[in-house]
């Protein structure tokens, strides 16, 4: 019975079932489940609730006015930023100019390199190596440049194919009626869209010429570094090789001048062609030399104020030895401007250099006329017509028979010359070791070149005659740098000497001393790049030098340089100088035994300062050039400071305490003083020790932790006056006060040396009937305190007599 109610259970449960699931399909068609909007048609409607669906409306259904003017705006602001990333301007037209300068020079070098003269120069061809590197780096450049403004270009040209896919704008620019109502608008869109796609068009266009042109650059850059490097590994076998048969066989053609070039030109064309474009290139480089001789002119005028003011006061500045700025100043500045030229024009054409030197020894020849020994100017001057022409002849003649021959009297009579000249050089010369080198070394070459000239190396020949002339001329020119040099320091120390009313000479030989060493191997430097130059060997010598000089170098964990230890020296020894030279404007005169004078010694203490300060900042400038790594340095100070803790107490003590007396003023040069049983005048004030110079004449050299530790007894701290005693007595019948006073007043007011503003002080400390002894204070300058007592005791005698008053 329970299984059966059970079963009729479970049936009564399906069939209710499946009759709710079937009620849905039994409703009326229109009234299926469709989304309808009104609300209050659901209310009516006997369908059960359901969830709302949104309608999904067609945009063209629901766009407004406004919808299409922001669409028009997209475009127009889409349209002003392709124009602005297309936008080249004048930098396109740079560009453009700049390739085709490229273009030119190029030309130009190819013409030079093509041109054959009667003598190769391996220095031309380093040159024109270089320019051509430098024309190759900026022509990638460009080509970089180009690339980056094209592929802008090209993307704003692809943006302007995707413009006007807006769907809005589309049905805007597609349906008449609206096109009619935003017709202005859309006429100035085309226009303006018509403009920006003919600007994108032109600068592709532009900048694909561009790139060819670029490209071409490139190509014939890259053949012709080629063909340079083909012709300098070849130059130097051919400098060394036959090029004409013996001066004694009979000659042979010539293979030195062939006609190979594009252009016939003649030597005199080929080598304007050098120069022009020469001095074109390099005339940025020559910037600093033209400021620093604008510089020296602007100095030089100034200074004749000083000249006159000298004249005008009758003061002499005889003992400085001017003779080049004192006579010839501006020809003097002339020349030491043209001696600088080597360090910019060690890879100049030959005739560039020729221009340029003799410029310089006109100049040096000028100066040379004015001095009174003729017999140095006639053999200076048939050395200049030597050297004219030998450059005339090694620029512009033509290998031949009669050239040879010309060349050989030419090299031969210079051989004579300077043997002759070398053997009447006095001893007395100035720089006579210096020109008598010279002179050896040239009289070398010019008889290596007869020697190459009569074994048929003709090139070889000009190049070594050409260099021996030019390296005795430039060995007579370069003691006039030097001294003009010297010459102008020393004429601005004494002018700004003057300034601060400094009227004590000062010892030149102090200041030509320091710098003369420095300056002559600088000149050497000079004459050491033109003399490489010359021989065509300039550029492998420097390469070499940069090499040896910047490679890196290990010590254990530290790398270096040597341009960086030479700098670090460099810089330590201008420096200390520097610092030694501006001691003479402060009022040194760098005699020993002069006394310092009143300006120099109330400077003093900023003189000391000021020559701290130099070389501090010398060393950390130097330790900067180095490169020494700063964790190194640490590691240094630290190991120094172990180094002071361990036994360098004293030597810190002593500059610490030198320091001190520097800025706290209580002693300063000159000052009498006594210390630890010593007395004198100070000398120095060092940063380890201070001089005291004695009445003996001894240096005594006192550590300055030693100076500040004692008693310090300091006559002139606050004046320069000392009080003097004389003890003495008189002996007399009647023996009168107030002639005895009368007496030793008048006396010692006369003496000179005396402080008449303080009367001396008279003290009777014993008196009898017929004697009397007297104690005399008086005061005196610090420097007279002895010959004013000992004057006054000679006086006081003479005049104790004249009134029969014995006196002892």
């Amino acid at each position: 019975m329970r299984s059966f109610v059970f079963l009729f259970s479970f049936l009564l449960l399906a069939w209710s079932a499946s009759s709710q699931s079937v009620q849905p399909q039994n409703l009326s068609p229109d009234k299926k489940a469709v989304p309808v909007l009104d609300t209050a048609k659901n209310k009516q409607s006997s369908v059960p609730k359901r969830p709302k669906r949104k309608k999904i409306l067609l945009v063209q259904d629901t766009l407004t006015m406004s919808d299409y003017v922001m669409s028009i705006e997209r475009v127009n602001d889409n349209l002003n930023a392709i124009k602005d990333s297309i936008s080249l301007g004048f930098e396109m037209v740079g560009m453009g100019r700049r390739i085709d300068g490229i273009t030119r020079d190029v030309s130009i070098i190819r013409q030079n390199v093509r041109n054959k003269t009667s003598v190769p120069n391996i220095r031309s061809l380093y040159l024109y190596q270089s320019f051509s590197l430098e024309l190759s780096k900026e022509n990638e450049k460009l080509q970089s440049h180009l690339i980056r403004l094209y592929k802008r270009v090209y993307q704003a040209k692809l943006k302007m194919k995707t413009l006007l896919s807006d769907s809005v704008f589309h049905r805007l620019y597609t349906d008449s009626s609206l096109r009619n109502v935003y017709d202005d608008k859309l006429d100035r869109l085309e226009r303006k869209y018509a403009r920006t796609d003919s600007t994108t068009k032109a600068n592709i266009d532009s900048l694909n010429k561009l790139k060819v042109k670029a490209s071409d650059n490139s190509i014939t850059l890259s053949n012709m570094l080629n063909s340079i490097a083909t012709k300098l590994d070849k130059a130097g076998q051919n400098l060394f090789s036959e090029e004409l048969n013996p001066l004694w066989k009979k000659s042979k053609p010539s293979a030195l001048v062939t006609s190979s070039s594009v252009k016939n030109l003649s030597a005199f064309e080929i080598e304007q062609a050098k120069v022009s474009y020469y001095f074109s290139q390099t005339i940025d480089n020559k910037v600093p030399l033209i400021v620093l001789g604008i510089s020296l002119f602007i100095w030089l005028f100034f200074k004749r104020k000083f000249f006159a003011r000298i004249r005008i006061q009758n003061q002499s500045v005889e003992f400085l030895h001017l003779y080049y700025m004192d006579e010839h100043p501006f020809v003097t500045l002339i020349v030491f401007l043209f001696c600088l030229m080597p360090f910019f024009d060690a890879y100049a054409p030959t005739a560039y250099l020729a221009i340029e030197y003799l410029l310089a020894f006109a100049a040096a020849s000028f100066i040379f006329a004015k001095k009174s020994d003729k017999a140095f100017l006639y053999p200076w001057l048939v050395l200049i017509a030597g050297y004219i022409a030998d450059t005339l002849t090694y620029l512009f003649a033509d290998p031949s028979l009669l050239t040879r021959l010309w060349l050989l009297l030419l090299h031969s009579s210079v051989v004579v010359f300077l043997f002759w000249f070398y053997r009447r050089l006095s001893r007395s010369t100035p720089y006579f070791r210096w020109i008598r080198s010279s002179m050896v070394i040239a009289m070398v070459l010019a008889c290596l070149g007869v020697i190459s000239n009569l074994l048929g190396r003709y090139s070889l020949s000009g190049l070594l005659g050409h260099t021996s002339i030019f390296a005795v001329a430039q060995a007579f020119i370069l003691p006039v740098f030097v001294d003009a040099f010297l010459e102008m320091v020393l004429l601005q120390l004494e002018s700004s000497r003057m300034k601060k009313g400094i009227l004590k000479s000062f010892d030149p030989s102090v200041v030509t001393q320091k710098i003369r060493g420095p300056l002559s191997f600088v000149a050497l430097l000079l004459w050491l790049i033109m003399f490489t130059s010359n021989l065509n060997i300039y550029h492998n010598m420097s390469k070499l030098v940069v090499n040896v000089l910047t490679e890196s170098r290990t010590i254990g964990n530290i790398a270096f340089e040597l341009d960086s230890v030479l700098m670090f020296f460099v810089i330590i020894w201008f420096a200390h100088l520097l610092q030694r030279l501006v001691s003479f404007l402060f009022g040194e005169t760098g005699a020993e035994t002069d006394d310092p004078t009143t300006i120099s010694k109330g400077q003093h203490s900023r003189l000391l300062i000021t020559r701290l300060l130099v070389l501090i900042g010398g060393y950390l400038l130097a330790i900067a050039a180095s490169g020494l790594p700063i964790d190194k340095l640490t590691f240094l100070l630290g190991a120094l400071g172990v180094g002071i803790g361990m036994g360098l107490q004293n030597v810190v003590n002593n500059f610490v305490s030198g320091i001190i007396l520097i800025f706290d003023g209580s002693l300063q040069i000159g000052d009498e003083i006594e210390i630890s049983g010593q007395a004198g005048k100070v000398k120095e004030i060092g940063l380890r020790a201070s001089t005291i110079n004695t009445a003996d004449g001894a240096d005594v050299i006192i550590p300055n932790g030693h100076v500040l530790s004692q008693n310090i007894v300091n006559w002139t701290f606050s004046n320069d006056q000392k009080r003097v005693m004389l003890e003495f007595s008189v002996i007399g019948n009647e023996l009168d006060a107030n002639v005895i006073n009368d007496v030793i007043n008048s006396t010692i007011g006369s003496i000179p040396g005396v402080v008449a503003d303080r009367k001396p002080v008279i003290l009777y400390t014993k008196v009898t009937a017929r004697t009397c002894a007297i104690t005399v204070r008086l005061w005196s300058l610090i420097h007279k305190a002895d010959a004013v007592k000992s004057e006054s005791m000679l006086k006081l005698c003479a005049a104790f007599s004249e009134k029969n008053i014995r006196f002892r």
